[in-house]
This record gives structure tokens, C-alpha cells and sequence, in this order.
């Protein structure tokens, strides 16, 4: 049988592909550009004949539908590996029930070791290209863990959107027919995308431009040469346009996942990754989210390799790469240096704690950076001072907090206000660094906490002046 016979032979509706869902079964949605929306809309409507289905997501950008459909999870017991802006309202009413920890880097193994050994995945819907002539489908926007899906779950389903880019990959970015069970066609749910950028706030462009202006050691953190790793939004995106505007020149990029900001500095050419050790003259991602325009740029674009999240995650592989540079954002961290950067402590009445995200790629970039081989690696955890009147920084995390980055791994912290070097400090030496970056607002209540808990010595004073670990102070 020829591979176009095979097709039409596992083509059935999206209608039958979510009818295969049967009571008691683990199926995975997929994440990010390649969930399968479409699988979630029938879903959603077989809800009152279901009983005890759990179903895996990650990186979410949808409301789904069989949320809306079962909003006590009586039918559908949903899990994340890593919680986005649609579902929020969804965790903060459950609590971090609904979380997978995990290393992004790990996650393939998880699946691999953990489906077979303990939990089977019965389905797994996985978006895809349509089929090449010689029977591939390729995983495009997202090649993360889906290979690995593929390989445990009993059943696969591919879901193929007509206008998914073929992104090329170093490998597991394809699947082929044999490997397939089920196919179904999407025509109904448009391919997730940006369709504008938003503004980078005050804050913004303060953090992004202290980063570009501190110096560690005489070098400053993003040297010509350098690997970049950076992700979306407006601090990112702000310091991908100050790069541009300062001459850098022959920079690199390793990264978990690719925007629009860096497809900015390949279209400069101020990306060529000719100095890169591995993958030179790759930019080098495991997924992608931005612009219609990035997802054209990325199509069959040998300049580009998509790999699997434990290939570009991996600390060992990221601190291989010349002049490493990591740039992370926090939600909180405390004098000594521990970073939150997924899950609120008990903040409500009811006790709850809050999974605003997950622990994603941050910990494995950090790890990458403090591995580095050249001795050149900067991790920088950039955090807003405050947010809706209070300091993000704070003594101590709150109970029920995560440590996202624990402080012994810690390497480089910015706020509006400055940036810190960490690595290597005492204690109260961090807490110092800490509350130069902290608001002025907050600085003397901050320094009182420190005396109360021990951080300062009794009746300590902080010095005047700066410490030369402050990297740079914006006064």
C-alpha cells in the first residue's frame, strides 16, 4: 500500500477522532501552536456520556472548551506542564492540583519512562504539516516532547493543519504514517498566532536598558559573539531592539522558544551563528510562537533546526554554546536570592496556593549559563520591583511559594533599578545586592526584615555607597 492509500484509509472526521475517547482514559492535547483545538471542541460536547478522563496539556493559550464544558473537572481531570494566561482563573480557583512540576529538558524522559512504567497514555492528538510525499508529517511550530508522545501512547492521532509551517529539525521533528493510527484534517481552527506586538512598558525599556549597560568582570553580559537565549514579551522584545540600536554583531541563538524579537535581528544581521560550537549557522528553538511573518520566515528555512526540548534544554548542550547568554523574568524573589517564578503562596481565604506558570526552561538555561565551558555564561533573572503597590522583592518568599531558582544557582538579578551579581555571596552580601535593586520605597522596611531575621547581624547598617557587585546602579 502506497503511502496515499494509507492516508486515506486512517482519515476520519474530528467528530470520530475525539468519539475514541472512552471512559477511564488518559489522553494527551498537546501545547502552545500544536494543541489540538479542534479535538477539545468535540470533546467538549461529550461530556454528560464521559466518566474520569484525564487530559494533558501544556503551554496553554486557549480557554478549552472541555473546561467551559465541566468547570468542577467531575468528567475531565485536566493537568498542565506549564499553566498560560487562558487558564489562570481556572488555577487560581483549583490551586496547583492541576500542575505537572517538571524541568522542561526532563520531559521527554518523564513521558517516556513515567507513561510506560506507571501512567499509559491511551491517546495522544498531535497537530502536524500535511503529509510530504514520502509519508512525514512534520510537528512544525512545536517539536518539544511530541515525538516522545508518539512513541508511548497507544493510540496517535495526527492533526493536520494545512497552513502549520514545515519547520526542518536535528531530529524527532517528523512522524510517519506507520507510525500513525488516525488522521484527521482541521479545517475549522485557525493556527494560533500574534497578530501584533505589544508596547514594552517603562519598566521595560529601564530593565533591558541596565542590562545592556552592566558589566561583570569588565565584559558586559551580551558580548559580540554571544548565544542568546531569550523569550516573548515586552522586556525581551525591548532588549532585542536595544541590541540592534548598539551594533551587536555576530550573535547566536539557542533557545527554547523563538519570537519575533530575534527573527528581527536575523533580518538585520545581527544574527549569523557563525560562532556558535554546535549547530553554527542554526538558530536552534524547540517551539515557536509570534507572527504570521515568523511562521513564513520559519517554513522550510534551512537557516533554522528545530530539536526536542531535552537536545535544546539540556544544560550540557546550552553551556557548549560560546558567550551564553540567558534571560529569564521572575514574578518574586527574596534578600537571599530565591526566585519564584510560577506559583503564588497562600494569598486567599480559603488557603489556596496559585500556579500562575511553571518552572519551564528558566532552571535549564540557568544551569546551561553556570556550566559554561568558556567561563563566559550569564544568566540574568530580570523581575519588575513591584507590582499593584507592593515590592516583588521581599524578605523572605511567603509561604507556599515555589523556588524556581533556588539561590545557590543564582547568578545575575535586574530590576529597573540596577543589576546585581550574585554568585558567590554571602548571605548578607545578596541581601545588600537586593535591596539596591528593590524600590527606594522599600528599601528601609526591607533592611529592617533583614535585621529581624538573622540576614543582618543585630543593629547592622548597610554601608554607603555602591558594592562593586552592583553592576549597575541607575540612580
Amino acid at each position: 500500500m502506497n503511502v496515499k492509500e494509507e492516508y486515506e484509509r486512517k482519515l476520519i472526521s474530528p467528530e470520530e477522532a475525539a468519539g475514541l475517547v472512552e471512559n477511564g482514559m488518559h489522553i494527551e492535547l498537546g501545547g502552545s501552536a500544536n494543541t489540538a483545538l479542534i479535538i477539545d471542541k468535540y470533546l467538549a460536547k461529550r461530556k454528560d456520556e464521559l466518566k474520569k478522563v484525564k487530559v494533558g496539556t501544556f503551554i496553554d493559550l486557549a480557554n478549552y472548551e472541555f473546561l467551559k464544558a465541566d468547570p468542577t473537572g467531575e468528567v475531565f481531570e485536566w493537568s498542565s506542564g506549564f499553566l498560560y494566561a487562558p487558564v489562570r482563573p481556572r488555577s487560581k480557583e483549583l490551586g496547583p492540583c492541576v500542575f505537572r512540576p517538571n524541568l522542561y529538558h526532563d520531559v521527554p524522559k518523564i513521558v517516556r519512562e513515567f507513561s510506560r512504567e506507571y501512567e499509559p497514555i491511551d491517546i495522544a492528538y498531535l497537530v502536524t504539516t500535511p503529509m510530504d510525499k514520502h509519508g512525514y508529517f512534520n510537528f512544525g511550530l512545536t517539536c518539544s516532547h511530541l515525538k516522545a508522545l508518539a512513541e508511548v501512547a497507544k493510540k496517535v492521532v495526527v492533526v493536520v493543519k494545512e497552513n502549520m509551517p514545515w519547520v526542518n529539525g536535528g531530529y524527532d521533528e517528523c512522524i510517519h504514517i506507520s507510525e500513525v493510527d488516525y488522521i484527521v484534517e482541521d479545517n475549522e481552527m485557525p493556527l494560533p498566532f500574534l497578530p501584533f506586538t505589544m508596547p514594552p512598558s517603562k519598566e521595560d525599556e529601564m530593565i533591558a536598558e541596565n542590562i545592556l549597560e552592566a558589566e561583570s568582570k569588565g565584559r558586559r553580559l551580551i558580548q559580540d559573539g554571544s548565544t542568546i537565549q531569550v523569550g516573548i514579551g515586552g522586556l525581551p522584545d525591548t532588549v532585542v531592539r536595544m541590541l540592534k540600536e548598539a551594533g551587536y554583531k555576530d550573535l547566536g541563538v539557542h533557545t527554547e522558544m523563538i519570537g519575533d524579537g530575534t527573527l528581527e535581528l536575523i533580518e538585520e544581521g545581527i544574527v549569523t551563528n557563525s560562532k556558535k560550537t554546535l549547530d553554527k549557522g542554526k538558530s536552534v528553538f524547540t517551539f515557536a510562537f509570534g507572527s504570521l511573518k515568523l511562521y513564513e520566515y520559519l517554513d522550510r528555512n534551512p537557516e533554522v533546526a528545530t530539536y526536542p526540548v531535552d537536545y535544546t534544554n539540556d544544560p550540557f548542550i546550552i553551556a557548549q554554546q560560546p558567550k551564553m547568554f540567558s534571560l529569564n523574568q521572575a514574578a518574586q524573589a527574596d534578600l537571599m536570592g530565591q526566585i519564584n517564578s510560577e506559583q503564588m503562596g497562600i494569598i486567599s481565604p480559603t488557603g489556596k496556593l496559585y500556579q500562575v506558570s511553571g518552572t519551564g526552561g528558566q532552571l535549564d538555561f540557568v544551569m546551561g549559563c553556570l556550566f559554561s565551558r568558556d567561563r563566559q555564561g550569564a544568566s540574568v533573572i530580570a523581575m519588575y520591583s513591584t507590582y499593584n503597590g507592593s515590592s516583588r522583592i521581599v524578605p523572605i518568599l511567603p509561604a507556599g511559594s515555589a523556588v524556581t531558582v533556588p539561590r545557590s544557582m543564582v547568578q545575575v538579578v535586574a530590576t529597573e533599578w540596577g543589576v546585581a551579581y550574585l554568585k558567590g555571596l554571602t548571605v548578607k552580601d545578596r541581601a545588600i545586592a537586593m535591596i539596591h535593586l528593590a524600590h527606594p520605597d522599600y528599601r528601609d522596611w526591607l533592611e529592617e526584615e533583614a535585621r529581624k531575621l538573622g540576614i543582618f547581624p543585630p543593629n547592622y547598617t548597610i554601608p554607603a555607597g555602591t558594592p562593586e557587585w552592583i553592576l549597575y546602579k541607575r540612580d
